[in-house]
């Protein structure tokens, strides 16, 4: 609805170039996506409170590097008393493709990433990448079945994740 009362306007304006018509709805295309990620992030950080799995959602781990959920949390991750193997690091792309690479830098205490996804299937030359860069793919199960056979096994399920970090991050 609220794009209708914006974009519709603009659109039924017309457009004097086919390059500025490719520019606004490129722009309303990258509107769209980054609506759809924050709403991804802003579900799984409610699923997370839901089960009282401790985190921060967009805190800085350092610099300006801002993982999408420092687990178990920001005020943990600062603490050089904290040990490294009880954080964990999860980014969140409703698709990899190539984006997949930003999270590899977000948590430098945290060599092993998790990266959650909503992509039905990739190909196994870019899990075995992810694997080799030490990212672990988190896929809802219901999605698993669209993967690639030989790699079902290594897909982390919410659920799993879930689980795993509770106990890692005690």
């Amino acid at each position: 609805m609220i794009e209708k009362a914006h974009v519709l306007p603009r659109i039924r304006d017309g457009f004097q170039t086919v390059d500025e018509f490719i520019d606004y709805a490129n722009s309303v295309t990258n509107r769209r996506k980054s609506r759809s990620g924050k709403s991804f992030e802003l579900q799984l950080a409610r699923v997370f409170d839901e089960d009282a799995l401790q985190n921060t959602h967009g805190g800085f781990s350092e610099g300006k590097k801002k993982p999408d959920f420092l687990f178990p949390s920001v005020e943990h991750y600062r603490d050089p008393a904290w040990p490294n193997e009880k954080l964990r690091m999860l980014g969140v792309k409703t698709t990899c493709k190539d984006r997949w690479r930003q999270i590899l830098n977000e948590a430098d205490r945290v060599p092993d990433k998790h990266l959650v996804t909503l992509q039905e299937g990739l190909s196994v030359e870019q899990f075995r990448e992810m694997e080799a860069a030490r990212v672990s793919l988190v896929v809802p199960r219901g999605l698993h079945s669209k993967y690639p056979k030989e790699i079902r096994g290594q897909l982390l399920s919410l659920e799993d994740f879930m689980a795993t970090t509770k106990v890692a991050c005690s």
